[in-house]
């Protein structure tokens, strides 16, 4: 364990901008614009979406939140505050694409790999934390910035809804739950695994290649483009696809969601049960033991 998490502390020593100051920043400035709509001092309006204090000016909309049951208000802070995180969410899912395609290339490149390959620590061990910095401790990071951000939101909100004698302060409050933080750390968690063959396979490309970016993608348009020629489908093309998207959307799933949201924790029992997650991580485990394999391999320490 004390092993685990020193390197789990290296890596996120090495990466710290992307996987730890970049989701802060994004919270910070989220929370900054949303205070100053609050506030009256500017909105945000455009033909999909209008965050401005002017909505609650409408008598209907103001009626139907004084007569709002709790599901219905949950349902509503619960979609709004999707909404909120959803730029943290992809800021960290560009970290995650970004640390997998360059963490085994970057130290080929500085000659690193030289230096933490003379010491005690396996191959094995060293792919394996850069995989559990991917998918457990990269959820974890963003967690703090959204737990900021839903409570700037929150309490600016209801400060609003006092002042103006619209709903009293405790109105969101009585409908949100802490339990929606382990929703998102959980839904985050299992995405991450769902994905992971996209993830090692960058990792791969990193381990191997001068040009991981050229690596990642030529072999994937190829088999692509031979499976049209060929048979006339585009069936790798949508598990690709569909692994990239969110997994309670996938077409094998039980439920059918069609919107972006959080999914509930007992959703999870039923991505387990499904062929296809396991599948992905068969092929997930088939591509590290590749990794290591080439980790190990003195001539490819660096990438001249």
């Amino acid at each position: 364990m004390k092993l685990l998490i020193t390197l789990v502390k290296r890596e996120l020593q090495e990466y710290k901008v992307g996987l730890i100051y970049a989701p802060f920043i994004v919270a910070f400035i989220l929370s900054l614009v949303i205070v100053l709509v609050y506030f009256g001092v500017t909105d945000i309006k455009t033909n999909e979406f209008n965050f401005s204090t002017s909505v609650y000016e409408n008598g209907e909309a103001v009626e139907w939140m004084r007569a709002a049951t709790v599901d219905q208000k949950v349902a509503v802070i619960r979609s709004g505050l999707v909404v909120l995180g959803f730029p943290i969410a992809f800021v960290m899912i560009f970290a995650v694409l970004s640390y997998s395609l360059g963490t085994f290339f970057e130290e080929r490149k500085d000659k690193s790999i030289i230096f933490w390959r003379s010491l005690p620590i396996s191959d094995l061990k060293t792919v394996l934390s850069k995989v559990f910095v991917v998918v457990f401790v990269a959820p974890l990071i963003i967690l703090p910035a959204l737990i900021f951000l839903h409570m700037v939101a929150l309490l600016s909100a209801s400060i609003y809804f006092a002042v103006a004698d619209i709903v009293p302060f405790t109105w969101i409050w009585n409908a949100y739950s802490i339990v929606d933080w382990f929703r998102i750390i959980f839904s985050l968690w299992m995405q991450l695994l769902w994905s992971l063959p996209i993830l090692a396979w960058l990792m791969l490309a990193g381990a191997y290649s001068r040009k991981p970016i050229v690596a990642a993608i030529l072999p994937l348009v190829g088999l692509i483009a031979l499976e049209r020629v060929v048979f006339g489908s585009a069936l790798f093309l949508a598990t690709v696809i569909e692994r990239i998207q969110p997994w309670s959307l996938m077409s094998s799933f039980p439920k059918q969601y069609k919107e972006l949201r959080v999914v509930e924790i007992a959703d999870i029992p039923l991505l387990l049960a499904t062929q296809e997650f396991w599948y992905g991580i068969l092929i997930s485990l088939l591509l590290i033991g590749a990794i290591v394999y080439i980790r190990s391999r003195s001539e490819y320490s660096s990438v001249e």
